[in-house]
């Protein structure tokens, strides 16, 4: 059998208990996903990650530091991943960010959770089903120009609001998605459908399937 290396894979959390537990998940074994606390952890152990995952709700003080380095990882090609709650709009350039009212249980209530997915030819929708995209938000993004929304946010008059999930492979060499949905702390936590299915894509998404090593 035919072996090839890992995608390298640092996972930038807090240590919070959701955090934690997402990273302690068999399911993500085969990853081989290196932990680097925002607090203790140097800047250095991002220089060899081809994918950065910035876990959901980290604390803005705590986090902005990291920002040039993140940065630079994508201008040097690799991936990153921005999880929601995470104040992007004040630290990754050109993108415009808004809080909005999350509807929770749209689908005990029959609330429309205004949710509508584009961009259908875009190869992201290979990784993505629907359930893992249409759960929850925590505001809206209006992406930098070339950016891919994949799901927006729709006003209850049917206007769209902003985008909730977007793909950017044009602002720099690398490729970096960004969404408001926080898949780590409801997985972590254990409740709220689709949590799990997106943290899961947006992994395979990331590596390409590239997770195991053989």
């Amino acid at each position: 059998m035919s072996t090839r290396p890992a995608t390298v894979i640092a996972f930038l959390h807090g240590g919070s208990h959701a955090q934690l537990a997402t990273l302690a998940d068999p399911a993500l074994a085969p990853y081989r996903i290196r932990p680097v606390h925002v607090r203790t952890g140097t800047f250095d152990a991002l220089a060899e990650a081809e994918v950065i995952v910035v876990s959901d709700r980290l604390r803005t003080d705590l986090l902005t530091p990291w920002a040039d380095t993140i940065l630079a990882t994508l201008d040097r090609g690799a991936t990153v991943i921005v999880f929601g709650e995470n104040a992007a709009g004040t630290w990754l350039p050109g993108l415009r960010e808004q809080t909005r009212p999350t509807v929770f249980w749209w689908w005990r209530t029959g609330e429309d959770h205004r949710l509508r997915l584009c961009a259908p030819g875009h190869s992201a929708w290979e990784f993505f089903a629907h359930r893992a995209v249409v759960w929850h938000y925590h505001g809206v993004l209006e992406p930098p120009e070339g950016a891919v929304s994949l799901v927006d946010l729709h006003t209850e008059d049917g206007a769209r609001d902003g985008s909730i999930l977007y793909i950017d492979e044009t602002s720099t060499a690398g490729r970096l998605l960004v969404t408001t949905m926080d898949p780590v702390y409801h997985h972590g936590s254990g409740f709220m459908p689709g949590a799990t299915q997106m943290l899961y894509s947006t992994l395979y998404w990331a590596t390409g399937g590239r997770g195991k090593t053989c």
